[in-house]
């Protein structure tokens, strides 16, 4: 399976690297095309790096792994490229100012996924997950869950079938597959 990663910071290259080694085919991308260049680089295995657009069009699967306040503008950019496809939301609605980190309010009484749907629009098949890992413990557990070590959990919401087709991936990523439940339960 192909999977496009749109970010490839912190979180887009730790799940990158651990989709690599599963046995993905991963194009990173980034604002700045030297961070998904260093981020192939990194999960070596074939990856490659391109521009957002390449990213959407590649991925079977594109997780936008870009900070919450992020969305908008990626929608904008590379909406169209999304429609139909299965979309993994890895953000929280977090920020970092003038170096603190600050909860973000989410609009209308939504589950933080719930608001990505919106802003992305009801033609993707969102699915939350890889949400609830630091991205140091990403990597680290996934790794020894892939090495045949103990298994971390790792939730997943969604509100059709595509929820289904992201347990494999989260599985090769060295993890547990715990089904949350729809969008409006998501952490």
């Amino acid at each position: 399976m192909r999977v496009g990663i749109v970010g490839s910071g912190r979180i887009g290259s730790a799940l990158g690297r651990l989709l690599v080694s599963g046995g993905y085919e991963v194009l990173f991308s980034a604002a700045s095309p030297g961070s998904a260049e260093a981020a192939a680089s990194a999960a070596g295995g074939g990856a490659r790096s391109g521009s957002p657009m390449e990213a959407a069009r590649f991925g079977e699967v594109v997780a936008i792994a870009v900070g919450w306040e992020a969305f908008p503008e990626v929608a904008e950019e590379i909406g169209g490229a999304l429609s139909g496809k299965v979309v993994i939301d890895p953000s929280n609605p977090i920020a970092e100012r003038d170096g603190r980190t600050l909860v973000l309010a989410v609009p209308d009484g939504l589950t933080s996924p719930q608001y990505q749907q919106r802003v992305l629009g009801q033609d993707i098949r969102l699915v939350r997950t890889f949400n609830t890992k630091f991205s140091h413990e990403l990597l680290e557990l996934g790794t020894a869950g892939q090495r045949g070590g103990p298994r971390a959990d790792m939730p997943y919401w969604g509100d059709d079938d595509a929820k289904k087709s992201v347990v494999p991936l989260i599985e090769d990523a060295g993890f547990t597959a715990i089904d949350g439940g729809g969008l409006a339960e998501a952490l």
